[in-house]
């Protein structure tokens, strides 16, 4: 868990980075936001197998660090919810929020809160947002609070190699970079899903060797650092469902020590 103040910094760093994101949008640059679309798209296919269309129709979803817009916009599934800690500034901004589905609800909120009550969602997203909280461990906590029994979570978090993580712990600790309290490798995440109670049922990692080389040729030069510093990133998906293991104990009342 990090310290209040070191959250609140990377709040501060995420606002100000979607600030710089509306100026270029309203100063006619390449629009930045559709890309939601495809993250929508991807999850969909990464979900086939898992969800039936009856499922899809009646689902409860919830998308924890859902931003300005978010998956849950492009997920013309049953009832949407959005939750950000940020969305007071996102609703104030027209710019940011022009591509949001008027079907969704969005609430402020952070993940280690969220406004529901228990075993409510059929499905939550949790997509970049565990290396930008305040506690992971508490995010994963709330997730397995408000998911049902049978209920999925979609994940999907920057990793790094081991090398590029050690240096971005060093990093982060300095506030170097301040939007990312928490780095991962493909493998940590999945031990800490699996700690905190998510089976992942399947796992997918992107090409960290297409990211080290699409950062090397970067014309920026933050990017070329991160290509040869092992600061590049690439990306580990899955689809958790919760422990059965803790399921069986909370429904018999038994806990462990």
């Amino acid at each position: 868990m990090t310290s209040r103040r070191r959250w609140v910094s990377a709040q501060g760093f995420e606002r100000a980075w979607w600030e710089r994101v509306a100026k270029r949008i309203d100063s006619g640059q390449r629009e930045e936001l559709t890309y939601y679309a495809w993250k929508a798209s991807e999850m969909e296919k990464r979900l086939a197998g898992f969800v039936s269309e009856e499922q899809e129709r009646s689902a409860q979803v919830l998308e924890i660090g859902s931003g300005p817009v978010g998956i849950v916009s492009y997920l013309p599934w049953g009832e949407r919810f959005g939750v950000d800690p940020l969305e007071d500034f996102y609703r104030s901004n027209p710019t940011l929020t022009k591509h949001r589905d008027r079907a969704v609800s969005y609430l402020k909120g952070t993940g280690e809160a969220v406004p529901f009550p228990d075993r409510k969602f059929s499905l939550i997203i949790l997509d970049n947002v565990l290396d930008h909280v305040q506690s992971a461990e508490g995010v994963l906590r709330e997730v397995r609070r408000v998911l049902a029994d049978n209920g999925l979570l979609y994940f999907a978090v920057n990793v790094r190699t081991l090398p590029g993580t050690v240096l971005h712990k060093v990093l982060a600790t300095l506030q170097i970079d301040k939007g990312h309290p928490y780095s991962f490798t493909a493998r940590s995440i999945g031990r800490f899903l699996r700690s905190n109670g998510f089976d992942p049922m399947k796992e997918w990692v992107s090409d960290a060797k297409e990211a080290r080389r699409r950062d090397r040729k970067a014309p920026e030069l933050r990017h070329k650092i991160k290509g040869y510093t092992g600061l590049y990133e690439f990306v580990y998906y899955a689809v958790c469902s919760k422990s059965k293991d803790r399921v069986s104990l909370r429904a018999t009342g038994k806990q462990t020590h």
